[in-house]
């Protein structure tokens, strides 16, 4: 069963344009269609009883997004935080939801055009390998790339975290009104 939720005429994948990006100094992509901004590293809210891979939240305009350590969430080691690393904002749909988060990646390398006849699927190694997270391997001149799915990346549970912080965030800002005089939310004693 699919869980992604698009028109049945285009998906993500029928473009040819992806954001390279490197994890544990392999290559990885993504479609650039789901990708709304790419961010130097900030420092992030940790979320009490999140699972490993989610290493917090930010707040990105008024909107709260939870934030993917896509290495740790790919089943490998968590790279130290560089001038390099950045967080790139993705936007997608999960079971007729729509899902913005962060991917903390080492380093956004390029936008590459790969067209649709040169990605291939994932080979099955009997049952040895488990792709679930990647949609396929592009064939560059030199190397395969990864092109990662971000919508199975994401479970249920999850997608209720995500739910969950953004009623906290709303419910925050309901209990801490505006002071209409200072234009700040704390009142001076």
């Amino acid at each position: 069963m699919n869980d992604l939720i698009h028109s049945p005429a285009t998906t993500p994948y029928d473009h040819d344009k992806y954001l390279a990006f490197e994890l544990n100094g392999a290559p990885y992509s993504i479609s650039i269609a789901i990708v709304r901004e790419i961010m130097e590293y900030i420092e992030v809210d940790k979320i009490p009883m999140a699972p490993e891979f989610i290493i917090g939240a930010i707040n990105l305009r008024g909107l709260v997004i939870p934030v993917f350590d896509l290495s740790v969430r790919l089943n490998k080691p968590a790279q130290a935080i560089t001038n390099r690393t950045c967080i790139i904002v993705a936007e997608c749909d999960y079971k007729a939801q729509n899902i913005t988060v962060g991917l903390k990646v080492d380093m956004v390398t390029k936008v590459l055009d790969i067209p649709a006849h040169e990605v291939d699927q994932v080979p099955s190694i009997a049952g040895q390998f488990h792709s679930r997270f990647v949609y396929g391997l592009a064939k560059l001149k030199d190397n395969l790339m990864t092109i990662l799915d971000i919508t199975k990346i994401l479970t249920l549970n999850d997608v209720q975290l995500f739910d969950d912080l953004q009623q906290q965030h709303k419910q925050l800002s309901f209990e801490l009104p505006l002071d209409a005089d200072s234009n700040t939310q704390f009142e001076e004693t």
